[in-house]
C-alpha cells in the first residue's frame, strides 16, 4: 500500500481549506446582509407608524393632510366687519358687513373678469370688468359712481363706470339685492378696489389681481 506523507496531505488539503473558509465568509456576510435589511425595513415601517396620529396605518389615513403641515388660519366663506372707523381690507370674493351711521349693508365683490385670456405677446393693459353685489340692506345706505375707486399696481388711480340696473340710484332699497358692473382698463398685475359710501377714506378695499396669461 502507497504511503502519503503528511506534507503531501497539508499540500492537498490547505486548498480546500481555503476554499471552505471563503465559502463559509460569503455565507456569514450574506445573512448579516439581509437581517441589516430587516432591521432597516422594520425600522421604516416604525417610523411610519408613529407618524400618524392615534397610530392608525397609514392606508387607513390615505388622502389626509401631514401633520406637519401649517393650519390655515383663514377661514372659508368668511364674513369682514367693516365701519368708519374700522376700515376693512379683504381679497375679491370676499363679504364684508359696512356698518354706516344709518344703516347697514353685506358687500360682496369679485373680479376682475377680462375678455380674454391667453394673449401672446401679454399686452400692456386690458379691459377688466367687476361685480359688487349689496345684500341685507336696511336703513339707509347712499350708492353713488364716485364712491368706488381702483388702485392700480403702479399706484394710478382710476374711476371706474359703475352700471346700476334701472339707472342711478342715491340709495340701496332696504331688503333686496342690487348688483353694480364696474369696468375700467387696467394695467396686468395687482390692485385694489376700494368704495367709500360715505366720501371721505375708503370703508372696504378688495384686493386683486389682473391676469390673462
Amino acid at each position: 500500500m502507497r504511503t502519503v506523507s503528511p506534507q503531501r496531505v497539508r499540500r492537498v488539503s490547505e486548498p480546500g481549506a481555503r476554499a471552505f473558509s471563503r465559502f463559509r465568509f460569503r455565507s456569514l456576510r450574506s445573512r448579516l446582509l439581509v437581517a441589516g435589511g430587516v432591521v432597516a425595513a422594520l425600522a421604516v415601517a416604525l417610523g411610519v407608524y408613529l407618524a400618524v396620529p392615534g397610530g392608525q396605518p397609514a392606508a387607513a389615513r390615505y388622502g389626509g393632510l401631514p401633520s406637519w403641515l401649517p393650519t390655515p388660519t383663514v377661514p372659508v366663506g368668511r364674513v369682514l366687519q367693516a365701519s368708519a372707523a374700522h376700515p376693512a381690507l379683504g381679497i375679491e370674493g370676499d363679504s364684508v358687513l359696512v356698518r354706516l351711521t344709518y344703516g347697514q349693508v353685506l358687500a360682496t365683490a369679485v373680479g376682475p373678469q377680462v375678455p380674454q385670456q391667453g394673449k401672446f405677446p401679454i399686452p400692456a393693459t386690458t379691459p377688466c370688468t367687476f361685480i359688487v353685489t349689496f345684500a341685507r340692506t336696511s336703513g339707509t345706505v347712499p350708492v353713488n359712481a364716485g364712491a368706488f375707486t381702483i388702485i392700480d399696481e403702479q399706484g394710478h388711480l382710476h374711476a371706474p363706470r359703475v352700471t346700476v340696473p334701472g339707472g342711478s340710484s342715491s340709495g340701496l332699497p332696504a331688503g333686496q339685492t342690487v348688483t353694480l358692473t364696474l369696468s375700467t382698463t387696467l394695467p396686468i398685475g395687482a390692485g385694489q378696489l376700494r368704495w367709500a359710501p360715505a366720501g371721505g377714506k375708503p370703508i372696504v378695499t378688495w384686493d386683486f389681481d389682473v391676469e390673462i396669461d
